[in-house]
């Protein structure tokens, strides 16, 4: 059982100043610290040159639908409440995604933005979550990570999703597995 569990858009950033990051490492800190994580094999490009770039939906939705299928989260992914000062206050989430807004695969004329875990219809879906966190990178306007993931590889986005998800405290950046050879 994953005491949270994380959806990826993206498996590294590459910006044209010559910036990248491989998000694995980020994966893997994740996964050490309890986290179930799944992160589709592709690249973020930066700048961005249109609405619809690095914002393709389908692959998130379809690794965010895997990952619910096949992982068990503690309290089957709900938040967890508490009574602080006489409200309630959620102190654990179940669910954190680390991507940009993406782009509805459902709507093919624009780019309506929307999340994984909030893209279903809640009333006629099992897909749909409502405890989630999120790390946005690779926006093109305001509220956006990808600055610092890119220059110090995501270990503070790594500790607040850890504290969010109630994962084991991280102190630094895991590396991840070598990569399969398919020889």
């Amino acid at each position: 059982m994953a005491d949270g569990a994380v959806v990826f858009s993206h498996s590294a950033i590459h910006s044209d100043s010559g910036a990248s990051v491989d998000l694995m490492t980020l994966a893997a800190t994740l996964a050490h610290a309890g986290a179930a994580v799944i992160i589709p094999q592709r690249t973020l490009l930066l700048p961005a040159t249109d609405q619809w770039m690095n914002r393709e939906g389908g692959v998130v939705i379809c690794a965010e639908h895997w990952l619910i299928d096949h992982t068990k989260v503690f309290n089957e992914g709900k938040g967890t409440v508490q009574m602080v000062d006489g409200e309630n206050v959620v102190v654990r989430e179940g669910y954190g995604y680390v991507g940009p807004a993406l782009c509805s695969p459902s709507v093919t004329s624009f780019c309506e933005h929307t999340t994984p875990f909030t893209f279903d219809d809640c009333g006629y879906t099992r897909y749909c979550r409502t405890s989630i966190v999120g790390v946005r990178i690779g926006e093109i306007r305001g509220g956006d990570d990808t600055n610092d993931v890119l220059s110090k590889g995501g270990l503070r986005e790594a500790q607040w999703l850890q504290r969010q998800l109630g994962l084991i405290p991280i102190g630094v950046l895991a590396t991840p597995p070598p990569a399969a050879s398919g020889s």
